[in-house]
């Protein structure tokens, strides 16, 4: 039997790059798939609804579309904003900084199985 095109996870958003005029390289982590790296496409439109679901330190639901070297984001909602961070510059350093430790350690698609 093929494997879905299509699967959904809980992610925290570590980092985002942008990719030509308006789409944006998304570095996420999950406990069940691990470092995923992904495209939003469209997303730094002003007419993008899904721009806010993919802010740095957010928790949010994603579903990704399977590509042949990055995967696309089809949705994204949030499930966790953590304001907290944001508002706090100390904070927004030390998270900015463990987002940096994880990317750089872990691989993409390594699963946590603890």
């Amino acid at each position: 039997m093929a494997r879905s095109r299509l699967y959904r996870t809980p992610a925290v958003i570590l980092k985002r790059t942008d990719l030509g005029e308006a789409d944006r390289i998304v570095t996420f982590f999950s406990r069940d798939v691990g470092k995923i790296r992904a495209v939003a496409k469209g997303v730094r439109r002003t007419t993008s609804r899904s721009a806010g679901h993919l802010e740095p330190f957010t928790l949010s639901d994603v579903m990704f579309a399977v590509g042949r070297e990055l995967d696309v984001i089809s949705q994204a909602d949030t499930l966790e904003a953590f304001r907290e961070i944001r508002e706090d510059l100390e904070l927004t350093t030390h998270a900015y900084y463990l987002a940096e430790v994880v990317d750089l350690l872990t691989e993409d698609r390594l699963e946590n199985r603890d």
